[in-house]
C-alpha cells in the first residue's frame, strides 16, 4: 500500500501549486536548483517537479545567546549572555549565504564574547555591547542581516566547579584564587 502513495505523490508532483508568502515574509524560488528568484508578498504558482520555494520572515526579531562562563586574561570568571536585535533585509543571501543564520549568529556572538572577555584585565564591560555588535557585523557580512543591536542580559562574576573524574579533589576556580 506504501508504493500506491507514493506513486500518487509523484503524480502530483506534475501539476502546478500555489504557494502564499505572508506580508510579513520574502522568499526565494529555487529552479533546477540553480535559477534563483527574489519573491515578495503575494501567490505564486510553482512546479514541484523542478522548483523548489522557500519563504522566512524578514521582521525583527530577537535571538537569545546563552550565558556561557568566560575567563579574563588575569584569571578571573564571569558568567555573560546576550540577546542580538536582528532582521532580515535580503532573503536570498539569508538563505543561500549561510546554513542556519539563528545557529550561526548564537556562535558568533559567544566567540567574540569568550576573545573580549580573554583580552580584558580590568572590570570595565562598559564597551561590552558595543564590540560585540561591530564584530558580528563585520562577520555577518554579506548573510543578508541588519544586526540592529546587541543587548547584555547577564553579567556577573561567578565560581567555576569543575569535576574531575577519577579523584577526589574538585578545584575551585574563581575570584578568590
Amino acid at each position: 500500500m506504501n508504493w500506491l502513495n507514493q506513486l500518487f505523490n509523484h503524480i502530483f508532483d506534475f501539476i502546478p501549486r500555489l504557494w502564499f508568502v505572508n506580508p510579513d515574509e520574502a522568499g526565494v524560488r529555487i529552479t533546477l536548483g540553480s535559477h534563483v528568484k527574489a519573491t515578495g508578498p503575494g501567490y505564486y504558482v510553482y512546479w514541484p517537479l523542478i522548483q523548489e520555494c522557500v519563504s522566512l520572515t524578514i521582521t525583527q526579531q530577537i535571538k537569545d545567546i546563552r550565558s556561557q562562563s568566560v575567563v579574563t586574561y588575569d584569571n578571573k570568571s564571569f558568567c555573560c549572555g546576550a540577546a542580538i536585535k536582528y532582521r532580515i533585509k535580503n532573503a536570498m543571501a539569508a538563505i543561500l549565504k549561510v546554513q542556519d543564520f539563528d545557529e550561526s549568529l548564537q556562535a558568533l556572538c559567544l566567540g567574540i564574547i569568550s576573545r573580549y572577555f580573554a583580552a580584558k584585565t580590568d572590570n570595565d564591560h562598559s564597551d561590552l555591547e558595543n564590540v560585540v555588535l561591530k564584530g558580528i557585523r563585520e562577520a555577518a557580512r554579506g548573510w543578508g542581516l541588519d544586526i540592529m543591536a546587541v543587548y547584555v542580559t547577564d553579567l556577573g562574576p561567578v565560581r567555576n566547579i569543575r569535576l574531575m573524574t577519577g579523584r577526589t579533589v574538585i578545584p575551585i576556580v574563581g575570584e578568590g584564587e
